[in-house]
């Protein structure tokens, strides 16, 4: 049930995407014998054509000229040498694609296209989902994430014509000096990668594709990489059952139908000198086939390896594969002078051509499952609706935030505040062994979006740089309150490399010996602490650097998401496998729709709609916040500050909030007094303000003010009547009768809530917009919240009406409403300032049930009491201080949220609606006032709005993996 319950996100989203399917998807069932093809085709090949089947070579899915010699050689090796595959590395989608069909058109019989996967497609083309490492999953240790990667994986890869997908890694990286597994594997518990790679293939071949188990029989205890010599494992069987063999064995018995042999010499099972397990008969046939019953297509590791080249001949190496019981031979460095060498061995009787059959019968056979015999080609323009879509990286995003391991957290140091009370220096110090100058870009971009940019310094030292580079990044480090050290130093094929350069290990040290705290973050090699002297303020390990990690660890760092991550391995002197300190979200984070169970491609309504809205002069501009649970998943602007200007609105634009005061100010303080025991909700109002008890008001309550039953008139147009004072006004409203009997019905007024206003501050001894600065906005980090003073015009704010009757001017950066500009900006009932960035934080309070920042910032019960309706039978849908969802004709909130939403809405054309049982909030900022109040589209506007973010529901909040199954 838990993976139904996790994979439905991706799928539901993906179908509702995808409007085009390949022919590979609907393609007619082969109604004729299972292998009936292969046997038919198998017949009509001579010897050197079998041969030729038995090969594949590399391609690149670029754009290569018609007279480029890479291309021109490998159309050949198609045509005319007949090869039986290819195997793509670097490339882009649409080429790739492009050139596996015209490939499989110049091919006589379909080509096997492989690729490498172990991270997602994106490990060779661009523009592709890129995954955790394998590393990063064991971390998180839920197996329903690597069998998720393993079919989304496949079903990318399918779209661009790969077939054979050279994933998952078998290994069990238990030698942490392996300078080739490294994060390639799960972990080094030799159970838990059994379980990951068994999943993994599930996955892969669930999705139509072969996947491929490597390196037999285990590269992980190596200490030498294959690529440049022949690593030599000197262990007895007896260790290779319980550890190197465990994952094939669960990988056999999980189905997969591919295993690639490594070149790793085991003299214990075959003491032939220099002997690879690739090239050995009693490695390959014995074990592997007749032991562990496998009988799928086994593939070498490339054959232009030195593992194998040091020490054999690329004739002699292909002939000792095939008498080995390999049937692909991967890469040959000459695959003239190899087959040359295969025809003169059957020849001489060497190899027999029942043995080069068998091989040929299990690649054609493979083709055949795969329904390629009937169509071999893809459909273009299915790629955009299949590969890199947004349910795929909130995939990857999810899978990077549950592996995130924290190892160390001296001090409790983070999470750092995303919106600290002080402002804090961070030196951010880019640590890489390559000569990239974009290594580190996208942390540091992704760490601007939530610090404020003049808090940040960066600087990179990589291979490039000077001795003097180290000396200003370490006097800066001095400077700085917290310097953050993300590491991007990897494991590489073909280096050999696994420590930490001498350069930057001399480095870190001193960095650390300065005493300034810091938060080393592996984005490579989980071991790199191992070869500090003393270990930093934090550690974080989080496996690779691909975007979705880094953005996950800026978010960790930052209280936007947990730390949850297990160590997989053991790093020796330091941490146990298992190791990882848990810390739980506690601020709101931008997430992709998926990973909170809503879909992308409904959500992009709320662009049209919005689009539309402005077309029709509903409003010059809004912005939109949409989220749910922990994430926020629809942040965008729209439209102009007016319908002529050139402003943009944005999500940080400031808006006049006009009646959302009520509930972000008045009614959240009248909340913390409650909870305080220093506000009686029972209480009458002159207990706390005596000067309210004229004409009849004496014995309205707190609790009336707050339901909008206690009997005030709903306004009075004081600018109108002559009273331009803010002491007049407040004299007016204090002597004002009362209109109706107190509880007796509910009508909205505006000086209900000024009058509570004032209560607050006589509570707390502190103005309201002071109280609400100290009490509320910093508190829940809204750093662009509150209320302006009037006679002061700013051009940086949404701009309101062009007002032709009281004040003769565009009202812009000062309040709208007029009682409370006479009021000078602040009170009770309108005269707040905000975003939609910072609302979206107080909804993320309110749907959280009150926590952020770590700590409640209001009590459950007490959201729950001031936002469940009064008395529906006088007060209809009045809550305190909040409105709550009509059940009969217009609402604001819509058709579809639910019975306990609560919600309000602002004469300028803002909303806020929250539905606590689907953790959803919106918020809909506008100016619909501009240039006048007699606009009233907006009201159609804010309940599609809201109907449209409940459409886009599809699950849970949390990612639905079932969204991956078709």
């Amino acid at each position: 049930m838990r993976l139904l319950s996790l994979l439905l996100v991706v799928c539901s989203a993906t179908l509702l995407a995808f409007a085009h399917r390949s022919e590979l998807d609907t393609a007619p069932p082969d109604r004729t014998r299972p292998g009936a093809w292969t046997e038919t085709q198998l017949r009509t090949l001579t010897l050197a054509q079998q041969i030729g089947q038995l090969f594949a070579v590399r391609a690149r899915g670029v754009f290569q000229s018609v007279d480029d010699p890479d291309y021109r050689e490998l159309v050949r090796l198609v045509e005319q040498f007949q090869v039986g595959g290819v195997i793509f590395f670097q490339g882009d989608p649409y080429s790739q694609a492009m050139l596996a069909n015209e490939l499989q058109r110049r091919s006589r019989l379909p080509l096997l296209i492989a690729q490498d996967t172990e991270w997602g497609v994106a490990m060779r083309v661009r523009r592709t989902t890129s995954f955790p490492r394998a590393m990063a999953i064991g971390a998180t240790g839920n197996p329903d994430y690597a069998y998720a990667v393993g079919y989304v994986t496949a079903r990318e890869a399918r779209a661009l014509g790969v077939h054979q997908l050279y994933a998952p890694v078998a290994d069990v990286n238990n030698n942490p000096m392996n300078p080739i597994i490294n994060v390639r594997a799960f972990g080094e518990d030799p159970l838990q990668v059994a379980t990951m790679v068994r999943a993994f293939v599930r996955g892969v071949q669930d999705a139509g594709a072969i996947a491929t188990a490597k390196h037999f029989p285990g590269h992980g205890d190596t200490s030498i990489d294959s690529h440049s010599d022949l690593p030599v494992l000197r262990f007895d069987r007896k260790r290779l059952d319980t550890l190197e063999l465990v994952p094939f064995r669960a990988a056999i018995k999980a189905g997969v139908q591919s295993i690639m042999t490594g070149h790793l010499a085991l003299p214990r099972l075959d003491p032939t000198p220099n002997l690879p397990a690739s090239l050995s008969r009693r490695i390959t046939h014995e074990l592997l086939r007749e032991e562990l019953g496998f009988d799928g297509l086994v593939v070498t590791d490339a054959l232009e390896m030195q593992g194998v080249t040091k020490h054999f001949g690329v004739g002699e190496a292909a002939v000792r594969a095939l008498e080995a019981g390999a049937d692909m031979l991967l890469l040959s460095e000459d695959v003239e002078a190899a087959r040359s060498a295969i025809l003169q061995a059957v020849a001489q009787g060497r190899l027999s051509r029942a043995r080069i059959e068998a091989s040929v019968r299990r690649i054609l056979l493979a083709k055949e499952r795969l329904g390629l015999h009937r169509e071999r080609l893809v459909d273009l323009n299915a790629i955009p609706y299949v590969v890199g879509i947004a349910p795929h990286q909130a995939l990857s995003q999810t899978i990077a935030r549950a592996s995130l391991t924290l190892l160390r957290n001296e001090g409790n140091l983070l999470p750092l505040p995303d919106v600290p009370a002080t402002p804090r220096q961070l030196q951010v110090i880019i640590l890489s062994d390559s000569d990239d100058p974009a290594t580190g870009r996208f942390f540091v971009q992704t760490l601007r979006e939530i610090a404020p940019d003049d808090r940040i310094a960066s600087r990179l030292l990589d291979v490039r740089s000077h001795p003097d580079d180290y000396r200003a990044a370490l006097e800066a480090a001095a400077r700085a309150d917290v310097v953050l050290v993300p590491a991007y130093l990897f494991v590489r094929s073909g280096t050999g490399r696994i420590r930490l350069p001498e350069r930057q290990r001399t480095f870190l040290d001193a960095l650390i010996a300065q005493g300034r705290p810091v938060v080393l973050i592996a984005f490579g090699n989980p071991y790199l602490i191992m070869d500090l002297q003393r270990p930093p303020a934090v550690y974080l390990a989080a496996y690779g650097g691909s975007e979705s990690t880094q953005r996950a660890a800026v978010q960790a760092i930052f209280g936007q998401a947990p730390f949850t991550g297990r160590l997989p391995i053991t790093i020796p002197g330091h941490f146990q496998r298992g190791d990882g300190l848990q810390l739980e979200q506690v601020a709101p984070r931008l997430a992709y729709p998926e990973e909170v169970g809503m879909s992308t491609q409904r959500l992009y309504r709320v662009d049209s709609l919005l689009r539309a809205a402005i077309a029709d002069s509903a409003f010059p501009g809004a912005a939109v916040a949409i989220g749910r649970g922990p994430a926020i998943v629809w942040l965008k602007g729209y439209g102009h500050f007016t319908y002529t200007s050139d402003q943009r609105v944005t999500p940080s634009s400031v808006f006049d909030l006009a009646s959302l005061t009520k509930v972000v100010v008045t009614t959240t303080a009248a909340m913390q007094l409650y909870e305080a025991g220093k506000l009686d909700l029972d209480a009458p109002v002159v207990r706390y303000l005596p000067e309210f008890g004229q004409n009849g008001k004496e014995r309205v309550t707190i609790r009336q003010l707050l339901s909008h039953t206690a009997g005030l008139a709903p306004f009075h147009p004081f600018h109108r009547m002559g009273i331009t004072t803010a002491e007049a006004v407040r004299q007016a409203i204090l002597s004002d009768s009362l209109i109706y009997e107190p509880g007796t019905q509910s009508r909205y007024s505006d000086l209900g809530m000024i009058v509570l206003g004032w209560v607050i501050e006589r509570i707390t001894g502190q103005p309201l917009d002071r109280y609400a600065a100290e009490h509320i906005f910093r508190p829940l980090g809204m750093r662009h919240t509150g209320f302006r003073p009037v006679g002061r015009p700013d051009t940086t704010v949404v701009p309101t009406e062009i007002d032709t009757i009281f004040r003769h001017r565009l009202i812009q950066g000062e309040v709208h409403d007029e009682t409370a500009w006479i009021l000078g900006g602040v009170a009770g009932h309108a005269g707040l300032f905000s975003t939609a960035e910072d609302l979206a934080r107080f909804a993320y309070m309110l749907v959280n049930e009150g926590r952020i920042g770590g700590r409640p910032f209001l009590k459950p019960e007490t959201i729950r009491l001031f936002t469940t309706p009064v008395d529906p039978e006088r007060a209809g849908t009045r809550a305190l201080g909040w409105d709550t969802r009509s059940r009969e004709g217009y609402s604001s909130a819509g058709r579809l949220f639910g019975s306990r939403s609560f919600g309000h809405t602002g004469f300028t054309g803002t909303s806020i609606w929250i539905d606590p049982d689907q953790q959803l909030f919106v918020i809909l900022l506008t100016n619909r006032v501009y240039p006048t109040r007699e606009n009233r589209k907006h009201l159609a506007v804010r309940a599609r709005l809201a109907d449209l973010a409940y459409e886009a529901l599809i699950g849970p909040p949390t990612l639905n993996l079932n969204a991956l199954l078709p």
